[in-house]
């Protein structure tokens, strides 16, 4: 237990021992949030939650030490302040905005009520089964430097969904999807270069909104970078429009260099 200017911070084990039960509009993400921590513990990360001296919880700090990565969820800037030095990292995602160098990612979310989804398909779409974990794995290692490779058993473990499309006998471009509370997640949506522009990134998308309006979801979202333009356009095709903000902070070391990974 830590304590520090009114605010207790608490190391948690097991997602089981926190009663989810938080003040109006502490996050966007809230309806995710016992998934997010039990996702992290299982793939090795760490967990933390603050509360007031009354109990109430105002932060929540999620990080993985393999990545070198953390997300804190508060609208406390005192609570953002202690998490934010709380463990090394290259960056840290927050809704908090304050004055640390950031770069926005907008949060693109989709109704289904009384919505049709209607696309023509160009490309054979596969959903990833146990014996495809070893070559999911090795895609996302190598599209996306210094994940945490355990997190891909994890995802399946917690019944996320893979989607993709393979040309012969390599995988060009794939996109993953979860399901809780009856809100949808789809995220990590990669195809590579050589593969763009060919629709391969649309239909994956299409696919995936369709797999949850199948499940009944009531809605999805996907969080996309400014910069990423190629998914905000994809986002736009599939009905998704901006509806909020979070921000990705690239942290500095103590010589003052920002420590960035592309």
């Amino acid at each position: 237990m830590i304590n520090s200017g009114g605010i207790t911070a608490v190391e948690v084990r097991n997602s089981s021992v926190i009663d989810f039960v938080f003040p109006n509009g502490f996050s966007f993400f809230e309806p995710y949030l016992q998934y997010f921590v039990r996702q992290t513990l299982g793939a090795g990360g760490e967990a933390y939650v603050s509360r007031t001296s009354e109990g109430t919880i105002v932060g929540i700090f999620l990080y993985d030490d393999a990545e070198k990565t953390g997300t804190i969820y508060t609208r406390s800037k005192e609570t953002f302040d202690y998490f934010y030095e709380l463990r090394p990292a290259n960056f840290l995602f927050a809704e908090l905005k304050t004055e640390h160098e950031s770069e926005v990612y907008d949060i693109y979310t989709i109704d289904f009520e009384n919505l049709a989804i209607v696309h023509r398909f160009s490309h054979e779409i596969s959903i990833a089964e146990q014996g495809d974990i070893d070559e999911i794995g090795q895609f996302m290692a190598s599209t996306h430097p210094g994940i945490n490779r355990r997190w891909v058993n994890v995802a399946f473990k917690e019944g996320e969904r893979c989607f993709f499309v393979r040309f012969g006998k390599e995988i060009a471009g794939l996109g993953w999807l979860s399901i809780v509370n009856g809100i949808g997640r789809l995220h990590s949506l990669h195809v590579k270069p050589q593969f763009r522009s060919i629709g391969i990134g649309e239909d994956i998308l299409f696919a995936r909104l369709l797999w949850l309006r199948s499940k009944r979801a009531r809605s999805a979202f996907s969080e996309i970078s400014r910069h990423n333009s190629a998914s905000s356009r994809i986002a736009a095709k599939g009905r998704m429009t901006p509806s909020g903000t979070i921000f990705q902070y690239f942290k500095k070391d103590p010589g003052g260099k920002m420590d960035r990974k592309s």
